[in-house]
């Protein structure tokens, strides 16, 4: 009988060999495959405009791949699984389900996963009752397929398509943004009115027959290449009720020119390398008083912790604050000498399960008075009980009985107080296992719907 035979010393050598080649081999491509997409990225200056096209085109292959098998299986399974969020792990034990709400007269315009359709639709809602007055339902696929892929601002899917922070006409149509275009929708069909496809994003807000929007520009820092090809440039953008862009205004430019370039390059890090600015709100002052005049934009710049109060008539910022509010939201005029802020209160660039500073921390709603120099949280008590912790996104708008509507976008929760208690409170509830994605709805007074709701009155196609 023959015996087996052993390996030699030196075929375990080779074996050994080849397998620290190979691992060097892959460290060796996946740090010039980082190299290669940071230096893509960053538009350094190693790689020709071809090059790093190809680059990101590679390294983005595997998301969009993936993002298509997900886009397919939605399709197959009717379940927008990237439009709601498992309720039990979302869910407290303070959250209660108190809507409709008899007390209240106003109305809710309601953007968000609407579980009748299995997208994203906006819904007229009376609070009192609860009945859907009207419905807008957007047809995502024609509507994606005008959109174009932009620098900062990716066209995205249907799969995952919100109609942010919706205005509601008074002829019964809806304007709204994407992050990537602004649209016109009437209630009586699915597509367009008209499609601007430029990127807005974030708030939507009148200016007599116009609307101003965040957008995106490329002249703020055309005087400096280096900047230029990497830094988001954050804009003021105006578009006319039929679909024209009438204006754009770099944020860089607005703070260079007003002497704020210490808040522009002062921060460092991470975000002066992408997003410097962020600017999440815009909202347009209605008449002169003591402190603004009529037309005058409140701007709120999250990734600085600043509140701008901008004249575009002149050019200037006539008013700013940084903090104490902390990566806010929805910067909003009050009355004649008073403006709000909703405080997310949560530091940039922190894990999505820790972005408080401290544990406990919640959201918060400050009021700027002019006339005192004052800062109060009138409503300190109140959230308390509630516990708002939308670490991302988030609406409040303190209203003319002198209460409070909040969103808490990234939990998919409506809140109405009055000045004492909570009135009503409506979680965007999917299926009993889940929780529907928000997209900035708005609180609307019955004075301020009623020129809406006279002409859906009159469009039978608005019923539904």
């Amino acid at each position: 009988m023959s015996r087996p035979q052993v390996p030699r010393r030196r075929d375990w050598a080779f074996v050994a060999w080849v397998a620290f080649v190979l691992v060097a081999l892959v460290v060796f491509t996946a740090m010039v495959t980082a190299w290669a997409v940071r230096h893509a990225v960053a538009n350094g200056k190693y790689l020709s405009p071809a090059q790093r096209q190809f680059v990101l085109a590679v390294a983005g292959f595997p998301g969009e791949l993936r993002a298509a098998v997900w886009q397919l299986a939605d399709v197959l399974e009717r379940s927008p699984r990237a439009l709601f969020f498992d309720r039990r792990a979302a869910e407290k034990p303070h959250w209660v389900r108190s809507f409709p709400s008899k007390a209240d007269p106003g109305y809710l315009l309601l953007s968000g996963l609407d579980p009748t359709v299995h997208h994203s639709t906006v819904r007229l809602i009376r609070i009192s009752d609860g009945a859907e007055v009207a419905k807008w339902d957007p047809d995502w696929t024609a509507i994606y397929a005008r959109i174009t892929d932009k620098r900062f601002a990716p066209r995205g899917s249907p799969t995952n398509a919100r109609a942010l922070n919706p205005l509601l006409l008074a002829g019964g149509d809806i304007v709204f943004g994407t992050n990537n275009a602004l649209i016109r929708l009437g209630p009586c069909a699915r597509t367009p009115v008209w499609l601007l496809d430029e990127p807005m994003h974030h708030s939507n807000d009148f200016a007599e027959d116009s609307v101003w929007s965040p957008s995106i520009a490329s002249d703020g820092f055309a005087d400096n290449p280096y900047l230029r090809d990497r830094l988001r440039d954050d804009a003021i953008a105006r578009t006319s009720l039929d679909g024209r862009l009438l204006e754009r205004r770099s944020m860089a430019g607005i703070l260079r020119r007003n002497g704020f370039s210490v808040l522009l390059f002062g921060m460092g890090g991470d975000a002066l390398q992408t997003d410097p600015v962020h600017l999440n709100e815009i909202r347009v002052a209605r008449a002169d008083t003591a402190y603004w005049k009529r037309g005058d934009l409140l701007l709120s710049a999250r990734n600085l912790s600043s509140v701008f109060l901008y004249r575009p008539s002149t050019d200037k910022i006539i008013w700013h604050k940084m903090g104490p509010w902390l990566n806010q939201h929805d910067a909003d005029f009050v009355d004649d000498h008073r403006i709000s802020v909703f405080d997310n209160n949560v530091y940039g660039g922190a894990p999505k399960d820790q972005p408080f500073v401290a544990k406990g921390d919640i959201n918060r709603v400050f009021v700027y008075d002019f006339a005192t120099d004052a800062l109060t949280q009138p409503f300190e008590a109140l959230l308390a009980q509630a516990k708002p912790v939308t670490f991302s996104e988030g609406r409040a708008r303190m209203l003319p009985d002198g209460g409070l509507f909040l969103e808490e976008t990234n939990f998919g929760r409506h809140l109405r107080f009055t000045r004492d208690q909570l009135l009503w409170s409506r979680v965007n509830d999917y299926d009993k296992d889940h929780v529907g994605v928000l997209a900035w709805s708005r609180y609307l007074t019955a004075e301020e719907a009623a020129p809406a709701l006279q002409s859906l009155e009159k469009r039978q196609c608005a019923k539904p």
